[in-house]
């Protein structure tokens, strides 16, 4: 399935459902990623959450019948760390854990599915150790969702395809088989792919089917992988138009090829572009570019 995630940040309410809406259904994409920016939800950690943003988001999404996922992304002040550092107590009692049974609470019966963490392999401080500290985000997460029968899709670790994430997921997955994890049906892997799509990785050296091969030979029947963030940069891919070529051409090997087996859902990264991160379907001030209409075009299954 296709997806289009939208930014955390943005211009006003640029990145927002609301303001994307009629791309959405021009583009006959079936699914929305948006964030629980905890920080930003919470910034006082005395005061309740405000999700107004958040709720009005999923509530029109859900209306206009798109399906929602939510991504938890960085820690907010209750966590006692800063917000890409990680939290000591990441235990279903922990601030953290009860954030996260707060977003399952909250969204369960409204999203589909709940990402619990963002590009740990990058984003996330101290580095060292970082693979056991996914792996406990993982079975808090579990344990919590287990107390909700309607809970979302938990989804993670949303990997980013940088140097060294191989050695971390194959880390992350010594740390889960050492606490006895098996993905059951309510849980999703995903990992982010805009080196394959920029760099035109096929065969051994797409990263997507290596990840894939590492949680087949760990566990056998692995979970459905999600693509839960993709596209190619302008400043990768030379021009708007070669943009849209190396989409095209990834999702097709993805549509047809052996490394989109088990392949659930490719998310292209933003529709209105960020000039930080250049890879949106359209420039800063909304114009379509050549990608828009190429995403357009795709199938929604394989």
């Amino acid at each position: 399935m296709r997806a289009v995630a939208l930014g955390p940040g943005g211009v006003g309410v640029e990145q927002t459902y609301a303001a994307n809406r009629t791309r959405f259904v021009d583009t006959g994409t079936p699914w929305v990623r948006l964030w629980a920016d905890w920080p930003a939800l919470q910034p006082d950690p005395d005061a309740a959450p405000d999700f107004s943003r958040l709720d009005a988001d999923v509530a029109l999404a859900r209306a206009d019948g798109t399906r929602v996922m939510v991504t938890a992304w960085r820690f907010g002040p209750a966590a006692g760390a800063d917000p890409h550092g990680v939290p000591f107590d990441l235990s279903p009692a922990g601030a953290w854990g009860r954030w996260i049974e707060t977003l399952i609470e909250r969204y369960a019966g409204h999203a589909d599915a709940l990402e619990i963490v963002n590009e740990p392999n990058l984003q996330l401080a101290p580095q060292a150790g970082i693979d056991a500290a996914v792996a406990t985000m993982i079975e808090t997460a579990t344990a919590l969702a287990a107390r909700h029968g309607d809970a979302p899709l938990l989804v993670g670790p949303a990997t980013a395809d940088v140097p060294g994430y191989e050695e971390f997921t194959r880390a992350l997955l010594d740390r889960l088989d050492e606490r006895g994890f098996r993905p059951g049906p309510g849980f999703a892997w995903s990992h982010h792919n805009y080196t394959d799509v920029e760099q035109e990785r096929a065969g051994a050296a797409n990263g997507v089917a290596r990840v894939r091969a590492l949680l087949a030979a760990r566990w056998g029947a692995p979970p459905p992988m999600l693509i839960t963030e993709s596209g190619a940069r302008i400043e990768k891919a030379g021009s708007p138009a070669n943009q849209a070529a190396l989409l095209e051409r990834s999702f097709q090997r993805l549509l047809f090829g052996p490394e989109g087996e088990g392949v659930a859902m490719v998310c292209q990264y933003l529709f209105i572009t960020d000039p930080n991160y250049d890879s949106g379907l359209c420039a800063v001030d909304g114009t379509p570019r050549p990608a828009y209409y190429a995403w357009s075009r795709m199938p929604t299954a394989r």
